[in-house]
């Protein structure tokens, strides 16, 4: 689990924001924040990263189950997005939505004008240097 909280989230001007990154069996994560929307739509957007995408192999890929949740004080009050079985590759190093939270919601999600975001990753399978077979087709 990795929880990043983001600062004073309403003043940010960034087009994007991205977390520190952090570490689930071996594979180097991070969250990114497009506080405008990706599209610039209005829609807060947000999605997981594989952060060293760039350093890895040809022909890499890792299978995860993984959740992004915005909490608050509380229980009743929090936004998830959930995925089953994302394959991350080349391709597609990130996953998430681009339409998660429209701005006019922020503020029950906001406490004291920060943004909590928690994510749950589980990495269900990853290549490793002896199996990438650039002919064969993981996601």
């Amino acid at each position: 689990m990795f929880t990043w909280v983001i600062r004073d989230f309403k003043s940010l001007q960034d087009r994007r924001v991205q977390s520190e990154e952090f570490i689930v069996d071996g594979c180097t994560w991070s969250l990114l924040v497009y506080p405008n929307g990706k599209e610039g739509n209005n829609y807060l957007s947000a999605s997981l990263l594989v952060s060293n995408f760039q350093d890895l192999p040809p022909g890499w890929w890792i299978t995860t189950n993984f959740s992004l949740c915005i909490e608050t004080n509380s229980p009743y009050r929090r936004r998830v997005l959930a995925a089953r079985e994302k394959c991350f590759d080349a391709e597609n190093p990130s996953w998430g939505k681009i339409y998660w939270l429209h701005r006019r919601e922020l503020n029950g999600f906001l406490v004291n004008g920060d943004l909590k975001i928690v994510a749950h990753v589980e990495v269900l399978n990853k290549s490793t240097h002896e199996e990438i077979d650039l002919d064969y087709e993981h996601c």
